[in-house]
């Protein structure tokens, strides 16, 4: 019931305490509103983001299992804490105990930071939590909150680098997503990270309450980099060329990043991409197969590479080998594979590989396929 009278009074959780210590009759346990309080009047857009990664950052398993294996007290893990539930920066719930922090990455966290400094590692956002709501449209006005318009909110990838840019205590860049997209040409195309991973589309955000002139918005769908699609999008599998013998076959593959904006894969190096190339015979088994991994290594005091999410943000003092595809780059593969009387076809296939959680095998998702008939023998 609270959360109802917060919108329909035109005042927001964070100044309901000042008005409770000046004898006001309304209390808030903390500076933040609830996500189901702004699904009042966003109520698509609150659908988006609850089905998003953002609203399970808190309470993933992959999270869960990573924060397990993290040392407590460190401020390695305070860093963990305050990325993927970021309101405790303001509640100072480190315990995860309010239900606010369990929202993760929520609405009214990202609509209260005012600007982003990157160079402070410890606490990158200035926050403003109460009524007023920054935002990328610049002529809104709400009858339940005050609005103020915001470069950072309508056109900068600041916003996310405060959290997909990360270096450790031993200076390793742990997370290099934000640097990786400022050394490709997609800032001088004027493209954000927004851009892809929040696109806009046409619609409404509130009817009453939006420039009539607004004819495209942010849905929060947060299309992830490990979905499937997005991954399809960005990366480009061909077979270039298959140059059959009496009994092999030389094939060059070629895989192009042609629309991802950092590396790829990008994010945690948990992450890998996977090129499998074989024969395929009539009972559709993939012989001889041939793997290239493309990946970022990150190594621990002792020269070994690092598993965990944990021990990669807080042990690592190293970057190892790194074999992820570019922006724009064409990363090319060439094999021999041994060609039999059952073999039917050469197949190249581009997987995605998600080991981010670390009580469970890797996760696979088939990216693209393509196939190239070989003669009949």
């Amino acid at each position: 019931m609270r959360d109802r009278r917060v919108l329909r009074s035109g005042v927001g959780p964070g100044l309901l305490v000042a008005l409770a210590a000046g004898g006001g009759a309304i209390a808030a346990a903390e500076p933040y509103a609830p996500a189901k309080a702004c699904a009042s009047c966003h109520k698509v857009i609150h659908q988006y983001w609850s089905e998003s990664a953002h609203a399970r950052s808190a309470t993933s398993k992959a999270w869960e299992a990573g924060l397990a294996s993290a040392e407590e007290g460190t401020s390695g893990q305070r860093q963990c804490v305050w990325c993927h539930a970021p309101t405790t920066l303001a509640t100072g719930d480190d315990a995860l105990k309010q239900a606010i922090t369990r929202e993760g990455i929520t609405c009214d966290f990202c609509h209260t930071v005012s600007s982003v400094d990157l160079g402070n590692a410890e606490r990158p956002f200035a926050l403003k939590p109460g009524n007023t709501k920054f935002g990328p449209l610049e002529y809104a006005k709400s009858s339940f909150h005050g609005t103020t318009y915001s470069t950072l909110h309508r056109s900068s990838s600041l916003l996310c680098a405060a959290c997909h840019e990360h270096r450790n205590a031993h200076d390793v860049l742990v997370l290099s997503t934000y640097s990786e997209w400022l050394d490709s040409p997609y800032p001088q195309k004027g493209m954000t990270c927004q851009e892809c991973h929040m696109p806009l589309v046409p619609g409404d955000v509130v009817a009453a309450s939006r420039d009539p002139g607004q004819r495209r918005i942010n849905m929060h769908r947060l299309i992830g980099g490990s979905l499937a699609s997005q991954l399809g999008s960005g990366l480009t599998l061909k077979i270039a060329s298959v140059e059959q013998t009496s009994y092999s076959a030389e094939v060059v593959v070629a895989v192009t990043n042609n629309g991802v904006g950092h590396a790829a894969p990008g994010g945690l190096p948990t992450k890998s991409l996977v090129l499998v190339v074989g024969c395929e015979t009539a009972a559709g088994e993939l012989k001889d197969r041939r793997e290239w991994s493309y990946r970022r290594d990150l190594l621990g005091p002792d020269g070994a590479g690092l598993a965990g999410p944990g021990d990669m943000f807080l042990k690592a003092t190293a970057v190892g080998q790194d074999t992820r595809i570019k922006p724009n780059e064409v990363r090319q593969e060439r094999v021999t594979l041994p060609v039999s009387a059952a073999s039917r076809a050469v197949v190249a296939r581009l997987e995605y590989r998600d080991a981010s959680d670390p009580s469970g095998p890797p996760r696979t998702t088939l990216i693209a396929q393509e196939r190239r008939e070989l003669p009949a023998r």
